[in-house]
């Protein structure tokens, strides 16, 4: 990551040089005897410019998905852990938390009294944010889309069916 940006900066500096043995705003002299050479550097600049700006792609590209990795270990839960199994429980807790409130929140659409309160911040970012996007997936009366139940539902479940496999693997150590 850190040598793509290098490699980028330098493909600028190449650029640059170049560029600097050219007055500004030359024209290329057709039929002189510096018409090839001044072709040629501008090709060279072109060049270090799109090698560059590639460079530069990539280096952003890797400190991206870096950043994604990052974080996917921030919130990851590793069974060998010492405190995985609380950890777990407190997921589980929020998840179901969550559910609630996406089902209150429902059951005030079917009323007819929509109740934003009843959702967190990021619920209601995420189901304005549907509703800008994909007005098609909201439900009836403005309720959350059906596939964010169906989707907590099932990692409360896969959650659960961890904390179980964990639950065993302790006892299992415990006991021998």
């Amino acid at each position: 990551m850190a040598k793509r940006a290098v490699k980028s900066e330098a493909a600028f500096q190449r650029a640059h040089e170049v560029a600097g043995q050219i007055p500004l705003g030359q024209p290329v002299l057709v039929g002189h005897h510096s018409e090839r050479r001044h072709r040629r550097d501008l090709a060279r600049i072109d060049g270090a410019m799109e090698a560059g700006v590639e460079h530069g792609r990539v280096a952003d590209r890797m400190s991206q998905q870096a950043g994604n990795i990052e974080a996917a270990l921030e919130v990851s839960i590793y069974g060998d852990d010492p405190d995985a199994i609380e950890r777990l429980r407190e997921r589980i807790a929020a998840l179901e938390a969550e559910r609630e409130r996406i089902k209150a929140y429902n059951a005030s659409c079917r009323r007819g009294q929509l109740d934003p309160s009843l959702l967190d911040e990021r619920q209601r970012a995420t189901l304005e944010s549907v509703r800008r996007l994909a007005p098609y997936q909201i439900g009836k009366g403005g309720s959350f889309p059906s596939y964010a139940l169906s989707n907590l539902s099932g990692n409360v479940a896969r959650n659960r069916q961890r904390l179980a496999q964990l639950l065993r693997n302790e006892d299992g150590r415990s006991s021998g």
